[in-house]
């Protein structure tokens, strides 16, 4: 058992390994979302359950909706484990899979509702699973709960916690960190003090800052000339003998150099001192993976199988997570090539039509429509919201249309708005709700799903909850 958990969960926990234990040889059904950390869950979750000899199947979902569960109800299955959602479904689980056996393995609140099936969720426990563990955090609990050989899956379980973006402060906190020094003593981990700019193994460095978003700098992001005159009035070279120089390529006086300038650019530009010197804390590197490839660094893994989330290519992800670095892994590069030349569309769009952008009272409002794929959204939201171009800090609530003509929504706060109150996914619950959509999430980050013509109605019920919040 990892060490510094609180007892309640240690009992949680046993309990689990007491189930799964029950469990006679029957195919077992893992149900996760399609992002980075639920990529990452589910592939700790198989991996931990074929290492006990059971046969899994294991299926990504874009959202967890009230349709999906009445499809798995159709499909009697014996067994179904949730992971890195469920909770907020508890109601549709209750009603529709009574006759299965349900595991909940999830980091999102809970829906406030009795519930019969077994639920193992880091709020009942007192974490907060927006800041503190992940979805791959609590399925690597629940894998290390069944045999010490489990503790080879840490790194899965990072990837999953900075995959949901639980490292903006600078480092992990609770029980991520205690997992993350589980990886480093096991020598699966390297925690260090760094630039925390993407792409550190596998970008050159002039591209890595135009492409820095979090936190966003003035003049470089978004620029490439702008940020090779930087890295030339520095005396960093673009190349470093027949390649480009990456972060990884620089000495410590280079980076120590590089840092200054970037930080001093930053406060010139009237960034908050406190953004600025965000840009400096702890990297993560995966240290049995090859060098110079994405799954080398634990955000470069991360965005890797998001990649594959947003081009819908959930078997690929899972695939290169549960260990695959043959021809899926050479997919998988090919989709995060596709993702790289999307997030630089949306740079363009962003600047293009900043002007759009619509200042609610309590939040900032962008439509899409179509011009932004629905899976990339949340990404917008957060580009738009980093970027510290608008006036005031609010929260952001980004809208675009589905392909079944529907609307999705992403809202995105930081750490300084939660601490004013903002919770993102009780907003998004009350207002979806409120128009007969779904939704919910973290009070950092949150989404739903509504019907196409109620978007007015949706927003006014988000604004309405966010003033409350705020004590407006």
């Amino acid at each position: 058992m990892l060490q510094g958990l609180a007892r309640s969960l240690e009992k949680r926990l046993d309990e689990t390994r007491e189930i799964v234990n029950s469990f006679s040889d029957i195919p077992i059904r893992i149900i996760t979302h399609n992002d980075a950390d639920g990529i990452s869950s589910g592939a700790v979750v198989h991996l931990a359950l074929e290492r006990e000899g059971f046969k899994v199947h294991t299926r990504c979902v874009k959202q967890l909706e009230e349709k999906i569960i009445v499809e798995l109800a159709d499909e009697k299955p014996e067994i179904i484990i949730f992971s890195d959602l469920g909770s907020g479904q508890l109601e549709n689980i209750e009603k529709y899979l009574k006759k299965t056996e349900v595991i909940i393995i999830d980091h999102h609140e809970p829906q406030n509702t009795d519930f019969s099936g077994f639920q193992l969720n880091a709020h009942e426990h007192g974490i907060d699973g927006a800041s503190e563990i992940s979805g791959s955090g609590m399925a690597y609990l629940f894998a290390r709960s069944l045999r010490e050989e489990n503790k080879n899956l840490a790194a899965l379980a990072i990837v999953g916690a900075v995959g949901d973006l639980q490292d903006t402060n600078g480092k992990l906190l609770g029980v991520n960190r205690l997992i993350a020094r589980e990886g480093v003593k096991d020598g699966i981990l390297r925690i260090e003090k760094d630039l925390r700019i993407y792409g550190r193994q596998t970008r050159p460095l002039y591209k890595a800052l135009e492409y820095t978003t979090d936190p966003f700098i003035p003049g470089l992001s978004g620029s490439e000339s702008s940020s090779i005159v930087f890295l030339k009035e520095l005396g960093i070279p673009i190349k470093k003998g027949e390649g480009f120089t990456m972060l990884a390529d620089l000495n410590d006086n280079e980076k120590k150099l590089m840092a200054n300038a970037l930080v001093l650019k930053m406060v010139e530009n009237n960034v908050p001192i406190k953004i600025a010197e965000s840009i400096i804390g702890e990297v993560i590197t995966l240290l049995r993976e090859e060098k110079r490839t994405p799954l080398r660094d634990a955000r470069e893994f991360a965005t890797l199988l998001n990649s594959c989330g947003k081009n819908e290519k959930y078997g690929i992800g899972l695939a290169v997570a549960i260990g695959e670095r043959e021809d899926l892994y050479t997919s998988s590069l090919d989709m995060l090539t596709q993702h790289r030349e999307y997030i630089g569309y949306c740079y363009s769009w962003i600047s293009k039509n900043i002007d759009k952008i619509i200042d609610s009272g309590n939040m900032y409002i962008i439509i899409a429509g179509k011009e932004i794929n629905e899976n990339i959204i949340g990404t917008i939201a957060g580009m738009i919201l980093n970027s510290r171009t608008l006036p005031e800090l609010k929260p952001v609530i980004a809208l675009a249309e589905t392909e079944e003509d529907e609307i999705k929504v992403s809202s995105r706060a930081n750490r300084e708005l939660v601490e004013r109150g903002i919770n993102l996914g009780k907003a998004m619950h009350y207002a979806s709700e409120k128009v007969g959509g779904e939704g919910g999430g973290h009070n950092i980050a949150a989404g739903a799903k509504i019907k196409k013509g109620r978007e007015k109605e949706f927003l006014e019920y988000v604004e309405e909850m966010i003033a409350d919040q705020l004590g407006g």
